[in-house]
């Protein structure tokens, strides 16, 4: 269960320049401090959720931010999300959204306000604070303070989506609580911030089929992780040659293989379109380079949340402007499909081009039609309504399958009455 902060003790912070947090490390009590701080000073644009506990017992913090009613979904409004600081010991990325939060809250940037005009925006500055805290200043290179007090590491940890083994048989908490968040919120974008490298990482991050590494919607991935690089600002490392012949972008297979990865198990089991952001050399560089960071990664972080509006959004309803349970939205022939929510809404990130957007119910096809997407973030809104005596067959057939596994004539009337409940259908049962 998640559970929200509502704690206004306010935290004094030091002002530099027009930036309210100090440009410097901050451990997880300072951390959670700023949170809770920010959270108080804008009630009405933010709201601090616990989605679970670490390890050691520390909360898992994300803020939600939005114009309005950041503490719940609204219809039609996406979901998007930044993680930081899954490996403990790579702490750029927790600095960079910890300032992001406070830009989005603070700022009168256009592009900031119409972001939180147009979409929740949920913030995970660190989601492994036990490994963070074993952490030290300064190392670029080893181990220390990357798996949580498990001695897990939490980005091998998530269930592979065809049962591939994964390195421990134990599932960490945090990795719970992603799962579980995930499970919750209809995320439609998401990108999750590492060190020890410069490169934006896309799946897939092993070879599932043969040696292609490509998703079906490569075609979007490049094209959002290349926007993102093309807007930093380089920093000067000595690694930053390492992807210079990709343009700084990799299939996550090409570079190395991962089992359990946080980025695929959200693409291929949810529909988001989840990148790997490796945004600093050195995983735990001096203070002095966070200002730069921030700089160099400001613009990007912001245009890449545009990226949830581009595309195509809508509704699914029956006669009855009733939602229809165990829907999925394909489009052409690609998978990972979409689910539909419990309200009935759909998001799908799509570059600008004609495709057949298909509306499946218990994997058949239930509605198709052509779309055209143009080159805009103002995605194509359609509210799409498809009779109960399309899709109802396709249940009776489920029923009739069921009855020959074990259904008998005792109980079919209980499960008729669930099923007419299920679908909202209003004839005597």
């Amino acid at each position: 269960m998640f559970h929200f902060q509502f704690n206004y003790l306010i935290i004094l912070t030091v002002i530099y320049g027009n930036q309210a947090i100090d440009y410097r490390y901050h451990n997880y009590t300072e951390m959670t401090s700023i949170l809770q701080d920010l959270a108080a000073q804008y009630p009405t644009k933010a709201s601090l959720v616990e989605i679970g506990k670490s390890q050691g017992g520390k909360s898992l913090w994300a803020m939600a931010l939005s114009s309005y009613a950041p503490n719940r979904h609204v219809l039609l409004r996406p979901e998007v999300k930044y993680i930081a600081n899954m490996h403990g010991n790579e702490v750029v990325g927790l600095e960079v959204l910890l300032y992001l939060v406070d830009y989005l809250l603070t700022s009168n940037d256009t592009q900031a306000n119409q972001l939180m005009n147009r979409t929740r925006i949920w913030i995970m500055p660190s989601m492994n604070p036990d490994g963070l805290e074993q952490s030290s200043v300064g190392d670029c290179t080893s181990n220390t303070g990357r798996y949580n007090l498990n001695n897990i590491d939490l980005n091998r940890n998530f269930p592979d989506y065809y049962g591939a083994a994964l390195q421990s048989s134990t599932r960490a908490p945090e990795t719970s609580a992603i799962m579980s968040w995930l499970a919750k919120v209809p995320f439609v974008l998401s990108a999750n911030y590492h060190g020890g490298a410069f490169v934006i990482n896309t799946p897939y991050d092993r070879y599932y089929v043969g040696s292609d590494s490509a998703s079906d919607d490569d075609d979007i991935y490049q094209m959002i992780a290349r926007s993102y690089i093309n807007l930093t600002q380089e920093v000067n490392e000595n690694c930053l040659s390492e992807f210079i012949d990709t343009a700084f972008v990799t299939r996550g297979a090409d570079w190395y293989e991962v089992i359990g990865g946080m980025q695929d198990y959200g693409y291929l089991n949810y529909g988001t379109i989840e990148l790997t952001m490796e945004i600093s050399c050195c995983k735990y560089p001096g203070g002095n380079l966070l200002a730069s960071y921030w700089n160099y990664n400001r613009d990007a972080m912001l245009q890449h949340l545009f990226q949830a509006q581009r595309g195509v959004k809508g509704l699914i309803l029956n006669e009855y402007s009733k939602p229809i349970p165990s829907t999925q939205v394909m489009i052409d022939n690609r998978q990972p499909v979409v689910n539909v929510t419990p309200l009935g809404e759909f998001w799908r990130i799509l570059l600008p081009g004609t495709y057949t957007l298909k509306v499946l119910y218990q994997s058949n096809t239930i509605y198709s039609r052509q779309i055209k997407i143009g080159n805009s973030l103002s995605p194509l809104n359609l509210t799409i309504i498809i009779s109960s005596t399309v899709y109802l067959p396709y249940s009776l057939m489920t029923t009739q399958a069921l009855s020959s596994t074990g259904v008998t004539p005792e109980n079919s009337q209980n499960l008729l009455l669930y099923l007419c409940s299920l679908f909202f259908i209003s004839f005597s049962c």
